[in-house]
């Protein structure tokens, strides 16, 4: 059995606050840095993400993923689910209604729904 890394939750800073995002990435950096398999929660509140913001949630996945880590999305608009949707993000990151969904959830490793272990009728 694998052992997850901590959970942290972050609110994503608004797109305007270029000093606010550049620290957000250092707190990242340094949590894939002292973390092994860290989970990170991204809390996306507001109703219009722009490039900023996806590009900062971009760099984000990459942080993480460099400790085997995951990022989740939660809170997002019904809007910023689709820029997410549109943009493949839903590829790299979960998405959750709510910070406590999110919290709940175990996503390090994603179930293969085609891979559901030894089938009754395949009995040798």
């Amino acid at each position: 059995m694998t052992q997850n890394g901590p959970v942290v939750v972050k609110q994503l800073p608004e797109s305007g606050t270029k000093q606010r995002r550049k620290e957000f990435l250092a707190e990242v950096r340094q949590l894939a840095h002292q973390s092994y398999r860290p989970q990170l929660i991204v809390d996306l509140p507001f109703k219009k993400i722009g490039p900023d913001t996806l590009d900062l949630l971009l760099s984000c996945v990459e942080q993480v993923e460099k400790s085997e880590g995951r990022v989740s999305v939660a809170g997002a608009s019904p809007e910023a689910a689709v820029i997410l949707e549109l943009t493949q993000l839903t590829s790299v990151v979960n998405v959750f209604p709510s910070v406590s969904e999110a919290v709940g959830v175990d996503v390090s490793y994603p179930i293969d729904p085609l891979d559901q272990g030894d089938s009754p009728d395949m009995v040798a």
